[in-house]
């Protein structure tokens, strides 16, 4: 093994003159544009009377004229296309012999799988079965059309059994490139299944008993999703004091479900104002000025309009709690990041029940509100750690979505083009993410990526979007996390050797392929808007454009003279409702005791609402000027606040700081992707360091020292981040990855390996590194200590880290 020469990676490459980077053409090829299509042929009465021919089909105009039949003679293939039909012939053969081998591959497993089964005793089987590496994968040709004409994230679905047959096909989105080495796979479990990490687990097998740790390569995504037994993913239908939950009737007005204009519009505020801005699907004029006071003069019934007026109430309410809600525990010490509710109920609930009963009377409609409900449905699932209902949601809205552009084309050029748009790409990232996590299969919606363009935000924009836009960006935000997941699926299909992929050609070696990768994934970096920029050894540091949030502090709790102070600021008001008189604060409907107006007490109150008044804090009024999220714990105070170094910190003791419009959620979840999709194209090299070290290169140890230092604090589990982990779209995504980087980071930090000793002393900052993986290592327990507490999948994580790090109780 040669010695390593500290040198960085490629990162740049050549840029024209107008600022627009292009790859370099492939040798051999020329820049000559190709010949358009040739027009088709006339039909065989114009070609007999010799004159044009129109074209037009079932008939062109001339038999039309004449009434005679019109037939056209079948276009005779060019050289070009009958290159095609060979090369798909020939790909036909190779799945063929594809089908075979692993058809022999599953066998072989199965035999060996039931004879360690059936004789238990047989150490010597045992023995082998425990040191055999996993079978490779081979990835099958698939003709799925995606990106670039054929998506390479579903190439790994080669038969009907998909992820139940339980043997090696079991592992999807993997590759063995066996040639020189490496192996990619996309999902943490898969890395786990690693036969170096699966000797490390063995040894802490006798610490964690009531874990078969042996299972994870089989058993992976059931334990992502929480769904073994006897783990509950039933969504709660009772009230929190236990009461059977009172379905009531399905037209009825709002009073009955305990709300009235001042409540609706505060929980629609809550919800535009962060959980919006992160799945920008709806547009919030039209639900304001139309949805709210339809719903107050004429009540609820089973309608879309009134399905999605309650799943945004309800997430609202999730977004009120986690800002002013109780932690659900303490650990240590330490307030857990989950806020509001419980895990048996969840801010939220009842109103999401309403909605959810009304959801089967519009489950054949096809429309962009149906898309809409779904995408909100999984949103509300995924606040609250409902993996198995986001997926489920999420899957309904990605048909409901592509159901509706394949009857109606039409839509993608209407008013309503922009929102469908938003709800596509939203639904995309999430398809990504759960592909690449769990191999769950696509729905489909991949293929009309070359349909669908990207949103431009042209509907309506009221005075909060130009705000809120100002202060976060968030129409930045989505575009770039749109264009990071094009890079992700194009990444996952040259690794899994696709061959349908454009990145690089396909005979290059996997450092070529990598570094390609890696250009490709810092040019998206420094695309990226300035406001939207940051160093990338500082995953902390505020954007390139700022150096510390210099808004108003109105973030502090309230004393008992602030807790009586009233505002002047008028709230915005229903054309069916009296104006209200200045001083009254927005939301003092909700508790009697605040302002003196009554509440009816039969209905569902909203938990979080409730807790902010018994809780003796009065809540800011809705202003055009600032956030009704802003607030934290009070009211505005008058001065600026001590100006932060960075805007994520490591530190989960210190005061955090709160950034209006869930701003910094925004940034963190941008950030973690890209640390994500870096630390995922280099795990081939660390894969080659742990199982074939005598074969490594200079090239190997610099791509093994960025794969350890890339998993290396993600902002998403930073401060104060992570104190808003309701917020977080597709948490257990994250869990899932910090699990396996625990794991990674315990055997590198045992020293136990030479070859990662080595490249973690001289290439990854030897004591530097150090430091910084103890960082880690806290922040990603925090992480799973918090989850476990209401995500199922978080429990088994919690149970192995423990026993791993030797934490007991709460840690």
């Amino acid at each position: 093994m040669s010695d390593f020469a500290a040198y960085p990676l490629q990162t740049s490459s050549p840029a024209s003159s107008n600022g627009t980077n292009f790859p370099p053409p492939l040798l051999g090829t020329s820049l000559r544009k190709e010949r358009g299509a040739i027009a088709a042929q006339a039909c065989d009465t114009c070609r007999a009377r010799k004159q044009k021919c129109d074209e037009q089909r079932p008939k062109c105009g001339t038999c039309q004229r004449f009434n005679v039949e019109c037939h056209y003679r079948e276009p005779q293939p060019t050289k070009k296309d009958k290159t095609l039909v060979e090369i798909l012939d020939k790909l036909k053969v190779l799945d063929v012999l594809n089908v075979l081998e692993n058809k022999i591959d599953r066998l072989t497993w199965r035999m060996d799988h039931l004879s360690a089964t059936c004789h238990p005793n047989n150490t010597n089987s045992m023995k082998a079965n425990h040191l055999a590496p996993t079978p490779p994968l081979t990835i099958s040709t698939g003709h799925s059309m995606g990106i670039n004409g054929v998506h390479p994230a579903v190439a790994h679905h080669r038969s009907p059994e998909g992820l139940s047959n339980g043997g090696p096909d079991a592992l999807p989105g993997s590759a063995s490139l066996t040639e020189d080495h490496y192996q990619y796979v996309s999902a943490a479990y898969q890395m786990l299944a690693w036969p170096a990490l699966q000797g490390h687990l063995a040894t802490i097998q006798s610490k964690c008993p009531t874990r078969n740790l042996k299972s994870v390569a089989i058993e992976g995504p059931a334990i992502a999703l929480g769904a073994q037994p006897p783990m509950d993913q039933t969504i709660p239908i009772n009230l929190q004091n236990g009461d059977n939950y009172n379905l009531g009737p399905v037209s009825a007005p709002i009073s009955a479900f305990g709300l009235d204009w001042d409540i609706m519009q505060a929980l629609s505020k809550a919800y535009f104002d962060t959980i919006s801005l992160l799945h920008p699907i709806l547009d919030r004029h039209t639900f304001l000025t139309q949805t709210l006071p339809t719903l107050f003069k004429n009540g609820v019934d089973h309608r879309l309009q009134s399905i999605i007026a309650f799943l945004v109430f309800a997430l609202g309410e999730v977004a009120l709690g986690t800002y002013r809600g109780a932690p659900i525990n303490s650990h240590g010490g330490r307030p857990s990041g989950m806020r509001g509710g419980s895990k048996s109920h969840p801010p939220g609930i009842a109103l999401f029940n309403e909605a959810r009963k009304r959801l089967g009377f519009s489950l054949a409609e096809t429309s962009l509100e149906m898309v809409q409900a779904y995408t909100l449905a999984s949103t509300y699932c995924a606040t609250c750690s409902y993996p198995m209902g986001f997926w489920k949601m999420i899957r309904e809205a990605s048909l409901a979505c592509q159901a509706l552009i394949m009857i109606n084309p039409g839509v993608l050029s209407s008013p309503q083009a922009d929102l469908l748009r938003r709800a596509f790409w939203h639904c995309a990232v999430m398809e990504t993410c759960l592909n690449l996590e769990l191999g769950f299969p696509l729905t489909g919606l991949e293929k009309m990526v070359n349909v669908v363009s990207l949103p431009d935000f042209s509907t309506s924009f009221t005075d909060y979007d130009y705000v809120s836009n100002q202060e976060t960006q968030y129409q930045e935000h989505f575009a770039s996390q749109i264009a990071l997941r094009r890079l992700l699926v194009e990444f996952h299909g040259t690794l899994s050797r696709s061959p349908y992929n454009t990145t690089a050609p396909s005979t290059s070696s996997t450092p070529n392929l990598i570094r390609h990768m890696v250009t490709d994934l810092e040019r998206w970096r420094s695309y990226l808007p300035s406001s939207l920029q940051w160093q990338e050894d500082t995953p902390g540091a505020f954007p390139s454009s700022a150096t510390a949030y210099s808004g108003p502090s109105i973030y502090s709790p309230l004393t008992t003279s602030t807790a009586t102070t009233t505002t002047n600021s008028t709230p915005a008001v229903s054309p069916m409702l009296p104006t209200l008189q200045a001083g009254t604060t927005f939301m003092s409907s909700v508790s009697p005791g605040v302002s003196g107006v009554s509440m009816p007490r039969s209905g569902i109150i909203p938990q979080a609402v409730a807790n902010v008044t018994t809780s003796g804090l009065r809540s800011p009024p809705v202003s055009h000027q600032q956030p009704i999220l802003n607030s934290g714990l009070g009211l505005q105070q008058h001065h600026q606040p001590v100006p932060q170094p960075q805007m994520f910190t490591a530190d989960l003791d210190a005061p955090p700081t709160r950034y209006p419009y869930a701003h910094d959620v925004q940034v963190a979840l941008l950030r973690s992707r890209y640390y994500y999709a870096k630390y995922l194209i280099h795990r081939p090299f660390l894969y080659k360091a742990l199982h074939h070290p005598d074969a490594m290169t200079q090239d190997d140890a610099l791509g093994a020292a960025e794969c350890l230092k890339a998993s290396l604090k993600w902002p998403i589990a930073m401060s104060p981040t992570c104190l808003h982990k309701r917020f977080v779209p597709c948490p257990f995504f994250f869990t899932q990855n910090f699990f396996g980087i625990l794991v990674l980071l315990h055997l590198v930090m045992s020293n136990k390996v030479p070859i990662l000793t080595k490249i973690k002393d001289t290439l990854c900052g030897g004591e530097r590194f150090e430091i910084e993986a103890k960082k880690t290592v806290e922040l990603y327990v925090g992480w799973i200590r918090d989850l476990r507490d209401v995500e199922p999948s978080a429990v088994w994580d919690w149970d192995v880290v423990s026993a791993m790090y030797g934490l007991e109780g709460n840690g």
